[in-house]
């Protein structure tokens, strides 16, 4: 299979979302496959990564192409009314368009101040938004690794969680492994992670 059509799921969403100025990047498992330029394991859907302060931009932006949103909160689906303005700790949009291929994908809002990333869970973990943000071989922008596995690591025996983590980790910076084991150190010192990564 050749790497443009093994990616074309993000493909079709970048090309979705090529109009849409505010700071992106596809999130979830597709960020990491995309971070090490192979598909490593099936994926069910896309996921997009944006700030909270850009989601009414969002909102507008999608349902002008049709596209219905609705809120994900405690396993209810509730629709996002107009000029209604989600908090925390709600953070997931469910986005379908039966005319659109694909015909769903999730939003999931993030934290930031000023040119600063924060983890959604634990405000305290930061890095700069130029960083928690990147490019992929690909050309597409994607959520960095360290930052994907940081929100993957709540669940860290989950088979998809821990092959995303397995294939990641040798190809993670010195400077990314340092930050997301400095993360993983705060949020749970006893992390099972930690040991692979030499701390």
């Amino acid at each position: 299979m050749r790497l443009m059509d093994a990616f074309v799921g993000p493909r079709r969403v970048a090309a979705l979302l090529r109009d849409f100025a505010p700071l992106w990047g596809i999130c979830g498992g597709w960020a990491i496959d995309l971070f090490l330029n192979r598909v490593t394991r099936s994926h069910s859907d896309v996921d997009v990564a944006i700030l909270r302060g850009d989601q009414k931009a969002m909102q507008t932006y999608l349902e002008a192409r049709g596209w219905t949103l609705e809120k994900a909160i405690a396993g209810d689906l509730i629709p996002w009314m107009a000029h209604e303005r989600i908090e925390l700790p709600v953070h997931t949009i469910w986005c379908r368009n039966p005319a659109h291929t694909p015909d769903f994908l999730e939003i999931l809002f993030n934290e930031a101040a000023g040119d600063l990333f924060l983890f959604r869970r634990d405000p305290a973990i930061r890095l700069p938004l130029r960083r928690a943000f990147i490019t992929a071989r690909s050309g597409l922008p994607i959520l960095a690794p360290e930052v994907a596995l940081l929100y993957k690591s709540n669940s860290p025996d989950l088979p998809k969680n821990a092959a995303d983590f397995h294939h990641a980790l040798p190809k993670l910076s010195a400077e990314q492994r340092v930050w997301l084991a400095t993360a993983l150190r705060r949020t749970n010192p006893a992390h099972p992670w930690l040991a692979k990564m030499g701390g």
